[in-house]
């Protein structure tokens, strides 16, 4: 097994080959996810845990970080305990179905990146397989839970690719949640969309919404992603 070291700014990560490696989508995320005063958050399908101690730098809240994936849970309960927000986070081994059986807690913010490759092949390894396709987290499943787990002042924040945005956007409205704000991404100042980070909430407001692009022609990266990133990673 082999192991890499991805330093920000206040916390570390390390990564092991069998867990998913933290990317653009988690740093976007994390960066752009807005939640009013919480008092909790939790992170679904949290693998090294980067999201959690984003939110951790940004927010005096509680913590609570889950996956289904047990190797997920060893790297980033290590990552946890590193950190210096340790007393303030915990973490989960279970699936979002089944915790959403076993508590009575309700959280102001839930983050996650969820999986969303639904109709692709499967990755011939088993981690790679449910990190990132909808065989143990569908969108159902995601919003069904997240309607029971969330508070009255609550924000659910996601990250997937553009062209799935009519289906959570209709499934999380089947369940009550609200498309409230949106975040188009580009990876390239003239190129389309390719993915998009979602806020939904009990609560119906007029929609909110914005476009970034990462890079610029050259591949150098855009001022508005280094604006966008910076109290998190440093960018030359």
């Amino acid at each position: 097994m082999s192991y890499s070291t991805f330093v920000c700014k206040e916390f570390s990560i390390i990564q092991n080959s069998e867990v998913l490696k933290l990317g653009t989508d988690a740093i976007i995320l994390g960066c752009l996810s807005d939640f009013h005063t919480p008092t909790n958050i939790l992170d679904i399908g949290t693998g090294t845990g980067i999201l959690t101690l984003m939110m951790a730098q940004k927010y005096r809240a509680q913590f609570t970080a889950i996956d289904i994936l047990h190797e997920s849970f060893i790297c980033a309960s290590h990552n946890f305990t590193q950190s210096k927000w340790s007393d303030f986070i915990r973490c989960k081994h279970i699936s979002l179905q089944d915790f959403c059986l076993s508590t009575q807690e309700t959280f102001d913010g839930i983050i996650c990146n969820p999986p969303f490759f639904s109709h692709s092949l499967h990755n011939k390894n088993t981690f790679q397989t449910i990190a990132r396709h909808t065989v143990a987290l569908s969108p159902i499943d995601l919003f069904a839970c997240s309607q029971i787990l969330l508070s009255p002042k609550g924000i659910i924040s996601i990250i997937i690719p553009y062209s799935e945005k009519q289906t959570f956007c209709e499934q999380a409205l089947y369940y009550n949640l609200y498309t409230i704000k949106e975040t188009l991404i580009s990876p390239f100042s003239e190129s389309n969309p390719n993915r998009i980070v979602l806020h939904f909430s009990m609560t119906w407001t007029p929609l909110e919404s914005s476009h970034i692009y990462i890079r610029n022609k050259d591949k150098s990266y855009s001022e508005e992603y280094k604006e966008l990133t910076k109290k998190y990673i440093s960018i030359t």
